[in-house]
């Protein structure tokens, strides 16, 4: 007889549960890599938040776990409670795949988790208000169900639990599910990519509304119900803005605009792979618009079509048939009698975030391609050159410069990536001179080459406009809000890890972790409603101690010696423009070794006006090619030129956020020991009134 599956996952999650297990609580949450003060499972592989839900002064997180290995499998809830948002105490198996550890018949994606306040489902007895998780079933075997419902092999569907203890158990409404068994016509044909329900209650019209993605169709599907068991159909939205992989984990939600009376509805959406520019893998992004119980619409300027900024006047696009020759451009190497290409060369990783169908890429011969490419001279007119580049990171090397009176005076270069992106010169102090551009390639070893597509003459700065991202690094996906809590309460986590290596990062026994919870708001910036984020939570019960370190001038290198195991940094300093080709920086490197071997920079590059996150010598980076890479966020400085950075370092990860929250970097990295040894660094000129204040972070674990 088959036991109920809140009975079943009880037992199993009683025999795997580390919380049933105190005497070895203290060692099991010591590895090397363990996060002190970000969620992990004490073993075994964890990723998406689901169900995230406050209730009676509790956090709940469950999350997509294996309670069988530590890669992806298995596929059930694990769950975690917290009353701090800082302190995670680790419970049984919520929703244990259907048939582990033999004949999986199915298992539980991602979802969301409600409170049913006024038992509109039914589930809730004796006046006892019932939780209800909507959640996608993944069938791997095509099967007839409980309910008399046939399902495919492979197949997606949104299916529904309910809980009567507040979440600790639960019981699948094996009568009913699926309770949307496949997408609506015409899409029916997506049954394998249809997944992720986020559900909330909509008060105006009294009404649950669920949010669901088709994933390849880079669509979401809008669902309403009375009663979480039947859903009727109500709108569709997309594809819209970031497209480079698939649309996973979708949520809307509503916040006040610049704190006032004002309303605006966010849609978070996860890509994978096609995240931010200069990072591979996932990302997220999200849309700000419009809801009316029905049906979401986006604000114009929340949408993008990839181009530069509406009044650019194009210098370059590469476009057409032209040798660079015949376009007035001079050519040295390999590039002479040369043309533009059309798009990836033959033995090159795939080459993204270029417009149109042609470009500069210097791959021609491999890396073992050289020369150069020399503009027609023109006089600066506008006060911004824009243009999109990728490639190698090398500016001595493989860079695109600005050439004034025989002087290199602006330059620029790749991040060790395919994929374009938007940088930009500011040149409103050379107005009226006669300038060239020029792009080099003099390297033939790894990243030995430069893409660059799009120079544009502006009066406005080119930003990223393929999407609006939530966070810039490459570790931050499936970001999920908690129910319950007041709408301008949004609180948020992430899975701090990427599908691109995911499965391969060297921790052991568990493999994954939590962002830190981050609130939320909706603020103006640059003309048009922008998400910005601040890390939730109890933090100032977390840190003590304290140190500040305050220099008028710093330039070159300043040490600061060892801070501590796991760091609050807040670093405050001026800006300042570039006055040369040297690249302009101010950061701070974060070491684990007092030679400086191993070390993780995070800082500010002047020049095009960003934060850096660079984990290139962070320590273990040999699991996997792209893992070793700088991460660029866009930040104007504050009205007073100041620039400010807060900086969350644990054993594994660093998260960076920047001015009020509107740019921030998360990165995971391995570094060999725990103790951080630090300095400051100041190359391409001297930076003013630095102000560093350090803390260190408590052990969340005791």
């Amino acid at each position: 007889m088959k036991l109920p599956l809140s009975i079943t996952s009880l037992l199993l999650g009683m025999l795997a549960s580390p919380v049933l297990a105190t005497a070895t609580r203290r060692e099991t949450y010591k590895e090397l890599y363990r996060p002190q003060y970000h969620f992990s499972p004490a073993k075994n592989w964890l990723n998406d938040p689901n169900g995230l839900v406050y209730h009676d002064g509790v956090y709940h997180l469950y999350y997509q776990y294996n309670p069988g290995g530590s890669t992806w499998g298995a596929m059930s809830w694990g769950h975690a409670t917290s009353r701090d948002l800082m302190h995670w105490t680790e419970h049984p198996v919520a929703l244990q795949a259907q048939g582990f550890p033999g004949n999986i018949t199915e298992m539980f994606f991602s979802g969301t988790v409600v409170v049913d306040e006024e038992n509109t489902s039914g589930f809730g007895r004796r006046g006892k208000a019932p939780w209800v998780a909507m959640y996608t079933s993944y069938y791997p075997t095509e099967q007839v169900l409980q309910s008399g419902k046939h399902v495919r092999k492979d197949q997606q569907a949104q299916s529904i639990a309910y809980s009567l203890d507040k979440g600790m158990t639960w019981t699948t409404y094996d009568a009913g599910n699926p309770v949307i068994a496949i997408p609506p016509a015409p899409y029916e044909d997506q049954y394998l990519e249809f997944r992720d329900p986020s559900v909330f209650w909509h008060k105006e019209t009294r009404r649950w509304i669920s949010v669901i993605s088709l994933a390849k169709l880079h669509k979401i599907v809008i669902y309403t119900s009375r009663d979480l068991k039947q859903w009727d159909l109500a709108s569709e939205f997309g594809p819209a803005n970031a497209v480079g992989g698939v649309w996973e984990c979708p949520s809307i939600f509503p916040l006040s605009l610049d704190n006032g009376k004002k309303v605006k509805w966010v849609l978070l959406l996860g890509l994978n792979p096609g995240g931010p520019p200069g990072t591979v893998g996932s990302g997220s992004q999200y849309i700000v618009g419009d809801f009316d119980g029905t049906a979401f619409t986006a604000d114009p300027e929340s949408i993008h079509d990839g181009g530069g900024p509406d009044d650019s006047v194009v210098f370059e696009d590469f476009e057409g048939d032209e040798s660079f020759a015949a376009r007035g451009w001079r050519t040295t190497g390999n590039f002479t009698g040369a043309s533009p290409a059309k798009g990836t060369l033959a033995g090159q990783n795939p080459v993204t975030g270029f417009l149109g169908e042609q470009l500069v890429n210097t791959f021609l011969d491999g890396d073992a391609t050289t020369g150069t490419l020399a503009s027609p001279s023109f006089n600066i007119s506008h006060k911004y050159i824009n243009f999109l580049v990728g490639g190698g990171s090398n500016l001595n090397e493989t860079a695109i410069r600005l050439n004034v009176d025989r002087q290199i005076v602006r330059s620029s270069a790749g991040s060790d990536s395919e994929s374009l992106s938007w940088q930009s010169w500011d040149v409103s102090a050379l107005q009226g001179k006669r300038a060239g551009i020029e792009i080099i390639d003099n390297a033939t070893g790894g990243w030995g080459h430069i893409n660059v597509d799009q120079i544009l003459f502006s009066n406005t700065r080119a930003t990223d406009n393929v999407a609006n991202w939530l966070d810039w690094g490459p570790d931050f996906y499936a970001v999920l809000g908690f129910n319950g809590l007041p709408r301008d309460e949004r609180t948020v986590i992430a899975w701090m890890n990427n599908w691109q290596y995911g499965a391969v990062i060297p921790t052991d026994p568990w493999r994954s972790a939590m962002t830190v919870p981050r609130k939320l708001a909706l603020k103006t910036i640059g003309g048009k409603a922008s998400l910005v984020s601040e890390p939730a939570g109890e933090w100032k019960a977390l840190t003590h101690g304290g140190r500040v370190f305050s220099f008028p001038r710093v330039e070159n290198v300043r040490d600061l010696g060892r801070l501590g195991k796991t760091l609050e940094i807040t670093l405050t300093f001026s800006s300042r423009q570039a006055s040369s080709a040297e690249k302009a920086e101010f950061g701070i490197a974060l070491a684990a070794t007092r030679d400086h071997s191993q070390e993780t920079r995070v800082g500010y590059d002047f020049s095009t006006h960003q934060i850096f996150s660079d984990r290139t010598r962070s320590g273990d980076v040999s699991f996997d090619s792209t893992f070793a890479s700088t991460y660029y966020a866009p930040l104007a400085p504050a009205a007073d030129g100041t620039v400010s950075l807060r900086i969350l370092l644990d054993w594994s990860s660093v998260e960076v956020f920047g001015g009020q929250g509107e740019a921030t970097i998360t990165s995971q990295i391995f570094p060999s020991k725990n103790a951080v040894y630090s300095r400051l660094f100041s190359t391409g000129g001297v930076t003013s009134d630095v102000r560093v204040r350090v803390r260190e972070v408590r052990d969340t674990w005791r």
